[in-house]
């Protein structure tokens, strides 16, 4: 089996690659660090309600879901003492 071998890896590998420009772009523009937070608040910001406009009202919810999910994944890498027993 070769890597990327469904659809949705070789979409994955996408994504991936946009969200990274993403991030190195609103990153670079954040040159002071006074201003690195507000940066990264509006960019996150920005996505998040891209892809709530983007997708249709089902698919919102996955959006919410999804939110939550990753919301407790930066949580516990932010402070690795929060990791379940």
């Amino acid at each position: 089996m070769t890597y990327p071998s469904t659809e949705i890896d070789k979409i994955s590998i996408e994504l991936h690659e946009l969200a990274k420009s993403y991030a190195e772009k609103a990153e670079a523009l954040a040159t002071e660090p006074y201003f690195r937070e507000a940066v990264m608040k509006t960019a996150v910001s920005n996505f998040v309600w891209a892809l709530y406009h983007a997708f249709g009202d089902f698919d919102r919810h996955a959006l919410l879901h999804e939110l939550v999910e990753q919301t407790g994944a930066i949580r516990r890498a932010v402070n690795p003492s929060e990791l379940p027993n």
